[in-house]
């Protein structure tokens, strides 16, 4: 793997990381709102950085980006370094054959060119566009600028932007790119949060000054038309000016009354007729003339604006001086005025007849300016209802126009608050730096790698490996003490040597059995068998006779055949494999009444395997031993168990034979030296089991 690796990997690009670095002032920045630094709502801030982070990686301003970089590369007649490399630039003649850049491509002119690729991917010609931004590899497609990571540097208000690519110039030029788009598209974005509701407070900020408008425009006709300058001050003062001229309407009754009666009382004692009095032209128009001052004079006094009372006063006096002398005149001659008394009451006659005409002159004009305030109080009336809803209306829009302003200006505070806010600051511009080769890591972790899956895989075959293997194993697999085990011998050209020394053990350990359980009077029958078939019992049958007569042993052996007849030669019988042994009577029967078996000193009978069914039970009862001969290259099942309690039930000795175990398990069986193994693989071996100091001893004699 580490090899292979350093194949695939000896020409790889060299790798570029372009980092940059914008503030925020999310958590802790001033703003208008606020009057000083001051933390945030912690979800509030995150949330915001969420928004940012999810803008810059927004599938849109990907696509911005990708379109703003392609214009900006394909309209160079060669590669500059700034915008692409050469490698890149020679590639992207295969992403964009010439048919494509004919059909997108402003020479000169990167702005044409982007909006012609953008016009081209929404509209799908030519479709290599669209292949090229949604599924293609290049540096320009939407998964490679998805690899633009954007992260928040602990909990300041900065923002980490970084982008790897083997393009030095593309990959700074890419995070350049970056910054323009999104810094635009988020500045817009938050701009459009209070656009809609600046645009709503405005159109309802005009229609509540239209309104309130022509609420005051109608209170303006209102007024003009009702002649109001102020209608509570005007109705107020009128009120009091009636009061005030009916407290003198009366006043003046009364005194007109009261010198009505004493001119009568006067006339009566002076047997005076007023009225013939009067028939005097001169006397009739100064008395009219002292009524019409009179009335004009009380008439001005309520005018402040009123021609000039004074004057009129003294013509008053003068008509009053004129009339007493006319009057005086007129009486002395039709009665006597020598009288003191009578000259008294005469003057008191003129003056309360003045005094008459002057009363009635002036209530008269009192009344007539009563009759103006009746008339004016019947035209106020009727005006105030239609001014108090005015009013009312006019209160109403007013409130609602303050309202409404006030929403206003706060929306478009937080306008201009998020516009301030959301230009962000750039603290590092764009720097882009090479990155370590990891050629070297790859061949080390490959190189691991390798070595801990074959390391893993040895341990799981090992761990879920049930075989049976080695002559230890086979004990704690099935119970049964062993009398050895055999490896698979052609492996070897030193197999001889073990081979004797294998089955020189196997034989001693079952003699040894022999005659612990078995006595002298007759020749043991040791039984050679298996559980499964292909076990190797006869190979082993066959080296254990083998062993038995080169040290002078006679030895019947006695092996199933093909034939289907019983053959016997010198020490070897053979019986027909098809032969029911379970109908066989006795071991006398199985070897015919011609042999001997005390002239034998062993007897090694092979059956067929227990689990074939075909088990001479009679012979069983005449077994000393059985050798069970187990194939070290399968597991040990429960049907072997059950087929091994039928020995037992006999209670025949099992001695196990563990055939076709690997040469490296014999290590506890043999002498070292008898394994031959290399000077290297013995250090080793002696250096694991910590054997430092061992020396090998001389003979004492040669």
């Amino acid at each position: 793997m580490a090899v292979a690796t350093y194949f695939f990997t000896r020409n790889s690009d060299k790798e570029y990381n372009s980092t940059t670095m914008l503030y925020t002032g999310l958590s802790t920045g001033f703003t208008i709102e606020s009057t000083g630094e001051s933390r945030k709502d912690r979800d509030v801030v995150n949330n915001s950085f969420e928004n940012i982070i999810n803008t810059i990686r927004s599938r849109e301003t990907i696509k911005e980006i990708s379109f703003k970089l392609l214009s900006e590369a394909l309209i160079l007649e060669k590669a500059d370094g700034k915008h692409v490399n050469p490698k890149t630039f020679e590639k992207m003649k295969e992403w964009f054959p010439a048919s494509v850049r004919k059909q997108v491509v402003v020479k000169g002119n990167a702005a044409a060119t982007y909006q012609n690729l953008l016009t081209a991917y929404e509209t799908g010609q030519p479709r290599e566009i669209q292949h090229l931004f949604n599924e293609g590899k290049t540096p320009f497609s939407l998964k490679n600028l998805s690899e633009i990571k954007a992260n928040r540097k602990g909990n300041s208000d900065m923002i980490e932007i970084t982008y790897s690519l083997s393009d030095k110039g593309l990959c700074e030029n890419t995070l350049k790119t970056t910054l323009e788009v999104f810094m635009r598209r988020y500045k817009g974005l938050k701009a459009s949060e209070t656009g809609s509701v600046v645009a709503y407070f405005q159109e309802q900020f005009d229609n509540a000054k239209k309104d309130l408008n022509e609420a005051e425009d109608r209170m303006k006709n209102f007024r003009e038309n009702g002649q109001i300058l102020n209608y509570y001050e005007q109705t107020k003062a009128l009120a009091g000016k009636k009061e005030d001229l009916t407290d003198e309407h009366h006043r003046l009754e009364g005194e007109l009354k009261a010198a009505d009666n004493a001119l009568y009382k006067l006339e009566e004692k002076l047997s005076i007729n007023r009225s013939a009095f009067f028939k005097n032209t001169e006397l009739l128009n100064q008395k009219n003339k002292i009524s019409e001052l009179t009335s004009l004079i009380a008439r001005n006094s309520l005018n402040p604006d009123g021609g000039n009372i004074e004057q009129m006063n003294k013509e008053v006096k003068m008509y009053e001086s004129q009339l007493a002398d006319g009057v005086k005149n007129l009486y002395a001659r039709t009665h006597s005025t020598e009288n003191v008394q009578i000259n008294n009451l005469l003057e008191s006659w003129l003056e309360n007849m003045i005094l008459v005409e002057k009363n009635k002159a002036r209530v008269g004009s009192l009344n007539q300016r009563l009759g103006e305030i009746k008339d004016d109080y019947a035209r106020f009336a009727p005006l105030g209802s239609g001014l108090s809803r005015i009013e009312r209306e006019i209160d109403v829009r007013e409130r609602a126009y303050i309202q409404i302003l006030h929403d206003l200006n706060m929306a478009l505070l937080r306008k201009q608050n998020i516009e301030i806010s959301s230009n962000l600051d750039i603290i590092d511009k764009p720097i882009t730096i090479e990155m370590p080769s990891k050629k070297m890591m790859l061949i080390i972790l490959s190189a691991l790698v390798g070595a801990i899956g074959v390391l893993a895989t040895l341990v799981i075959l090992e761990l879920s490996d049930r075989t049976i293997k080695n002559l230890e194993r086979a004990i704690d697999f099935t119970g049964i003490e062993a009398a050895g085990a055999l490896p698979v011998f052609y492996q070897k050209n030193h197999s001889e040597t073990i081979k004797e020394t294998l089955i020189g053990q196997i034989v001693t350990n079952f003699k040894l059995k022999i005659s612990a359980l078995h006595g002298s009077n007759t020749t043991p029958l040791i039984l050679v068998t298996s559980t499964q078939p292909s076990e190797g019992k006869s190979e082993v049958a066959n080296l254990i006779t083998q062993h038995l007569q080169k040290s002078g042993a006679r030895v019947l052996s006695i092996q199933p055949s093909s034939e289907t007849r019983t053959s016997y030669v010198e020490g070897l019988l053979k019986y027909p494999a098809s032969k029911a042994l379970s109908e066989v009577k006795g071991f006398e029967e199985l070897i015919s009444t011609w042999i001997d078996p005390n002239d034998y000193d062993y007897c090694l009978l092979e059956i067929p395997p227990f689990l074939t069914g075909n088990i001479p039970t009679n012979i069983l009862k005449n077994a000393h031993l059985s050798l069970l001969v187990v194939s070290a290259n399968r597991s040990w099942k429960k049907a072997d168990k059950k087929a091994v309690q039928i020995l037992e039930n006999y209670h025949i000795p099992v001695e196990m034979i563990v055939n076709g175990v690997a040469f490296d398990s014999l290590e506890n069986l043999v002498a070292e030296n008898q394994t031959k193994d290399s000077k290297l693989k013995t250090a080793i071996k002696r250096l694991l089991r910590l054997e430092l100091k061992r020396k090998e001893l001389k003979p004492a004699f040669v």
